[in-house]
């Protein structure tokens, strides 16, 4: 687990916060609480080694596990409910090992420090003498925090993907990628879908089956895999590595890393959702974290999160 300066209990605080606002799902997550796990395999391109040394760049196909899923933090969220998606994938290592990428359908991020996250949460919590929200509360944090407003507003103007498979997911934070000839460079990740995107507007995602993503992606499956291309952003000395919410020009060089097939939905999806973690800070050799605050505060969250729904909370 990586060291954050974030102290323990703002962690913990902003876990309780997501706990609150998703209400009572014992066994779910917080965020994200509906998904779905698939199985297949990565093979990295020409390009994967000359960005990084990390195993699953060099060419071989390797097994991953992906999880797609909702923001929302209730399991039972109707598919057609505007919000972000989001693709998290395990690359099967050798000897056991494993590397984590996680991304959203939405880039950047709402705040730039744990204790601004912990900020905007409570903003959204009930007030106890009245037991509703200030509806000035989440202005009022948006206006003092221009980059975690642009964020926003580019969640709600995203429209519903009608796929899993036919949307971009950009994960959020920077990490330094060192090649095998040992010069290194900032970059950040993002999946673009072979297929294409497609979306749909909020009153015909409505209309749509509650489930129609997991069903749509069924369809899709039985007629062959589904594609992405693992694209590296790669960033400027200029660009900002440490600040989840800035966003690099879209004219910044990206670089092919690699091809992500989806092969089909796990058997035991339900049971995969319980065990596993994604979890960003988990990388290898060629892949170093950066400095950026959001980023190293994940790793202790996802695991007091594991272990409170692990126990059923």
């Amino acid at each position: 687990m990586p060291t954050s300066p974030t102290p323990e209990p703002v962690i913990r605080q902003i876990v309780d916060a997501m706990r609150t606002l998703a209400g009572p799902h014992p066994g779910f997550r917080p965020v994200h609480a509906k998904g779905l796990v698939c199985s297949g395999t990565f093979r990295g391109s020409v390009d994967g080694p000359r960005m990084s040394r990390a195993p699953h760049f060099a060419g071989q196909a390797v097994p991953v596990t992906v999880r797609f899923a909702n923001a929302n933090g209730n399991p039972e969220v109707h598919d057609g409910v505007p919000n972000l998606r989001s693709m998290s994938v395990k690359f099967q290592l050798p000897g056991g090992k494993s590397a984590d990428i996680l991304a959203n359908s939405v880039e950047g991020f709402v705040a730039r420090r744990p204790e601004e996250l912990l900020e905007f949460l409570r903003a959204q919590l009930p007030n106890p003498a009245s037991g509703k929200p200030d509806p000035e509360a989440v202005p009022r944090f948006l206006a003092a925090h221009p980059a975690g407003r642009g964020f926003v507003e580019r969640v709600m103007k995203r429209p519903v993907p009608a796929s899993y498979g036919q949307t971009t997911y950009f994960a959020e934070h920077a990490f330094r990628f060192t090649a095998q000839d040992g010069t290194s460079r900032f970059g950040r990740y993002r999946f673009v879908p072979e297929a294409g995107e497609s979306f749909l507007t909020p009153d015909d995602a409505g209309k749509r089956s509650p489930n129609f993503l997991r069903e749509e992606l069924e369809s899709r499956l039985r007629t062959g895999p589904v594609a992405f291309r693992l694209l590296l952003q790669v960033a400027e000395a200029s660009d900002p590595t440490d600040d989840v919410t800035a966003l690099w020009p879209e004219s910044r060089r990206l670089v092919e890393l690699g091809r992500l097939e989806i092969a089909g939905i796990s058997s035991t999806s339900d049971a995969d959702e319980r065990r596993l973690i994604f979890d960003p800070t988990n990388r290898t050799e060629g892949i170093e974290l950066s400095e950026d605050p959001i980023l190293l505060a994940r790793s202790a969250a996802y695991s007091i999160s594991y272990e409170r729904r692990g126990k059923g909370e």
